[in-house]
Parts: structure tokens; C-alpha cells; sequence
């Protein structure tokens, strides 16, 4: 299957038209814009790619509390995009979500990641200006 996500990696970073590569430990990480980071890998199943970012870091308190409690409230609404949760290494707002990897093809990844990607920078805007969460309008 490694040989699979390298071509997934590969087609995805024509796609893209960024340099992207399969690091030692089986990730891949893009950068968007300079500023939000998705790390690509697969699972221990090979069945799932698991899509992870890491948004922003949540000092300790009640606006980190805030944030969260927003967070699960945002877990249970349609449409689903993304699982927001706690990143305790960076003590960040994180997204992540798994997708099948086995009938994973690139046009549907590269869609997939631009709304990944679009969520992730709401969340960072809207944390970053004092926000629990987006305003996400339907």
C-alpha cells in the first residue's frame, strides 16, 4: 500500500503544482498558504488516510474551554467535514478525519483537502480574533 500512497503523493503534488514527498515516517505534510500545515499518512490498516491539522494553539483557561465546548457542538452538525479536538503535544484546535484509502482517487483528495483547508483557516481567523468558533454561513 506504501507504494499506492507514494502514487497518490506523487499525482496529488502535480495537482497541486507543489513539491510533495513521502517523508521517513510515512507522512506527507502540504502547506497552504504558508500558514496551516495538513499531514497526510496513512493508518496502521493501510485501509484509511488519516488527514490531520493542527490549527492553533489554545492557552490554558476559559476561552481554551470555550473553544472546545464549540468544538463538539460543531462535531455533531451536518455537513461533516472535519473532527475538531484537542492537540495535547501543541496544545492546539486540531481537524482531522479519515477517509478510504483503497478507492481514494486524487480529483476527489485534492476537492476533499480544499475544503479541509478552507474549515482549518476559518477556525485559525476566527480563534485569532478572540471567536469560539466561525460563523459558518448554509
Amino acid at each position: 500500500m506504501q507504494n499506492k500512497f507514494q502514487d497518490l503523493i506523487e499525482s496529488l503534488a502535480d495537482h497541486l503544482s507543489q513539491d510533495l514527498y513521502v517523508d521517513k515516517n510515512g507522512a506527507c505534510v502540504i502547506v497552504f498558504d504558508d500558514v496551516i500545515k495538513v499531514q497526510l499518512e496513512l493508518d496502521q490498516t493501510s485501509q484509511n488516510l488519516i488527514v490531520f491539522s493542527s490549527v492553533c494553539e489554545l492557552p490554558p483557561g476559559k476561552f481554551r474551554e470555550k473553544v472546545l465546548l464549540d468544538a463538539l457542538k460543531a462535531n455533531d452538525k451536518f455537513p461533516y467535514v472535519a473532527i475538531l479536538s484537542f492537540f495535547e503535544p501543541d496544545s492546539s484546535l486540531a481537524l482531522h478525519n479519515f477517509l478510504d484509502f483503497r478507492s481514494l482517487k486524487v480529483d476527489v483528495l485534492a476537492s476533499y483537502l480544499s475544503t479541509f483547508v478552507e474549515l482549518c483557516f476559518l477556525y485559525k481567523d476566527a480563534i485569532n480574533s478572540g471567536q469560539t468558533s466561525p460563523v459558518i454561513r448554509k
